[in-house]
């Protein structure tokens, strides 16, 4: 469709033409670029601070990861320490019997007796010596059954009559059960 204006020249509406003063255009361009400076001097500002933090975090990790190794360290010597001290007690409590055993047997031993060899064979406790008599080791047995806490089931295993030095000795073994 054409359009065909027949007013007349005067009585047409002029068009206006805008005119933007320069120096508008001037101040516009001033404060686009003065914006955009500000921007760039904030995220340049925002860019320093993190990069100050990451190097502060860096640090802080660095600490932290020797901190870490201590505790790591720390920690297989307490466990060490710990491994060592149930060991120790072990020992300790397991000491005691041997002691008191021992004790006991030499204390057992009545005048006219003595020992060739103590030894443990499959849990058992072998006591092989030499008395004067058959009393002799009636009484060494009756002693030792006595230690009801260290041993139980005192048998004889055998008595035999042997020459030591020239004279008639008793040879014997007894066997006694530990207890515990």
């Amino acid at each position: 469709m054409i359009k065909i204006n027949l007013l007349s020249r005067e009585t047409r509406r002029k068009r206006r033409q805008v005119r933007i003063p320069r120096t508008g255009i001037i101040a516009v361009a001033v404060l686009v670029i003065g914006g955009m400076w500000g921007y760039w001097y904030m995220v340049k500002r925002d860019l320093a601070q993190l990069q100050t933090d990451i190097v502060t975090t860096k640090e802080e990790i660095a600490r932290n990861r020797q901190v870490i190794r201590l505790i790591d360290q720390y920690s297989r010597d307490r466990t060490h320490i710990l491994e060592r001290l149930a060991l120790v007690q072990r020992l300790a409590a397991g000491q005691d019997t041997p002691v008191r055993l021992l004790d006991g047997i030499s204390q057992a031993l009545p005048e006219g007796g003595w020992l060739t060899s103590v030894s443990k064979v499959s849990g058992k406790l072998v006591i092989q010596g030499y008395a004067s008599s058959h009393f002799v080791v009636a009484e060494m047995m009756l002693t030792l059954q006595r230690m009801t806490q260290l041993v139980h089931n005192v048998e004889l295993n055998f008595s035999e009559l042997e020459l030591y030095e020239g004279r008639p000795v008793e040879r014997f073994e007894i066997q006694l059960a530990l207890s515990g």
